[in-house]
């Protein structure tokens, strides 16, 4: 259940990817680059939502918080499809981005009221591999429906997977939140304090956050580069999957490893291992001084991706480690701040794209250098098993 809320944000984004074109084209975007707004805009508005919805989830409980998101999330597919200007599609997709936020941060919450340590970072890997396999078929369902339908037609389709996925969550999840804290200003203060001053939690949001935004700063990338650089027409919606298949099988394989190696161990030869990775095909490809065959990046992409699949569902899981007493605005907190770095890193990759593989190697290569430097801020722990 909370597999489907999760898996609904990455729809959100991964099914408008085939349309970004026919959009730029109808309201006539000047510039190429700026089409990624309609993904960018989206986490921009997670990141203000995360904010919200964990202590509210924390004062009124977590099945209101999730419906109230839902709610949100429909309403602003309703103004991007009703949209007459490129402007008007942008607000409705930072409104979709705060309601997004309700079902996505409200999860973890609901998570961590139920697990901690190794055993939340297996279940979030397994959630996080749900949640990353929808980019594997999305743009290929988006390419699908553009078919019978307009780009306004699949937030439309997006409204209604969100709340059906709602009601179908609310039929089935029990509370689990029952232990309420009044939404106070003195209440929140202190406990922000708490989050803040996790030199742990604070390390390896940010951390997170960097990694995602290589992640991101890709698939924003991504369909200018395979459909104009290396013009591959349809095919595009394949080597996507076959790219997001690598992260979710990674995440899967996390989800193994973690009973039997620490979460921090994992995240430190996954990350040196992508700097490692990148920094080589970087050196390759400015040597060779040309664009690289459509397979040698490929080759390339689809093992880096998957070094930054080990990665997600125990960053989380540390950084939560210990707040779980307020795990509402802890979550809200840490996801809120790993998603704005991300969309900062995200938007850098994006908006640097010139029609060469270049910015996407040296965002991974540059958000692993400074992940590895943030993880080494932070003193080891001992897990709880």
């Amino acid at each position: 259940m909370a597999s489907i809320l999760m898996a609904t944000i990455a729809l959100s984004i991964d099914v408008m990817l085939p349309a970004l074109g026919e959009i730029a084209s109808e309201f006539g975007i000047a510039h190429d680059n700026r089409r990624q707004l309609v993904i960018v805009t989206l986490f921009v508005g997670l990141a203000a939502g995360q904010l919200i919805f964990g202590p509210l989830s924390d004062a009124i409980g977590r099945r209101p918080a999730i419906t109230v998101g839902a709610v949100i999330f429909a309403v602003g597919g309703g103004v991007c499809a009703l949209s007459s200007t490129f402007e008007g599609l942008i607000a409705g997709r930072l409104l979709q981005g705060f309601g997004a936020a309700g079902p996505r941060i409200v999860t973890v919450a609901l998570m961590r009221d139920r697990f901690e340590g190794r055993a939340m970072a297996q279940v979030m890997s397994i959630i996080m591999g749900t949640f990353i396999m929808v980019p594997v078929l999305a743009p290929s369902l988006g390419q699908a429906l553009l078919v019978f339908m307009s780009w306004r037609g699949l937030f439309g389709f997006l409204s209604v997977v969100c709340l059906l996925g709602t009601v179908w969550l609310l039929l089935r999840q029990p509370e689990t939140h029952v232990d309420r804290q009044r939404l106070g200003a003195k209440t929140l203060k202190i406990a922000a304090r708490q989050v803040v001053t996790d030199r742990c939690a604070m390390a390896y949001t940010l951390a997170g956050g960097f990694c995602y935004g290589a992640l991101m700063g890709y698939i924003g990338s991504s369909q200018q580069l395979f459909q104009e650089t290396y013009r591959v027409g349809d095919l595009y919606v394949i080597l996507f999957g076959v790219s997001a298949a690598f992260v979710s099988a990674a995440t899967f394989t996390n989800s193994i490893l973690v009973k039997h190696v620490t979460m921090e161990g994992i995240c430190v030869v996954a990350v040196g291992a992508l700097v490692a990775w990148s920094a080589a095909y970087l050196a390759i490809i400015l040597a060779a001084g040309s664009l690289p065959p459509l397979w040698a990046f490929m080759l390339f992409n689809c093992p880096a991706l998957f070094m930054l699949g080990l990665t997600f569902g125990n960053f989380s899981a540390i950084a939560l480690q210990h707040l779980g007493h307020i795990a509402g605005l802890a979550a809200a907190m840490t996801a809120s701040l790993l998603t704005l770095v991300g969309v900062v890193g995200a938007a850098l990759i994006g908006f640097s794209f010139d029609g060469t593989v270049v910015p996407i190697v040296l965002g991974y290569l540059l958000s692993g250098l400074i992940a590895v430097a943030l993880m080494r801020l932070c003193p080891s722990r001992r897990e709880p098993l």
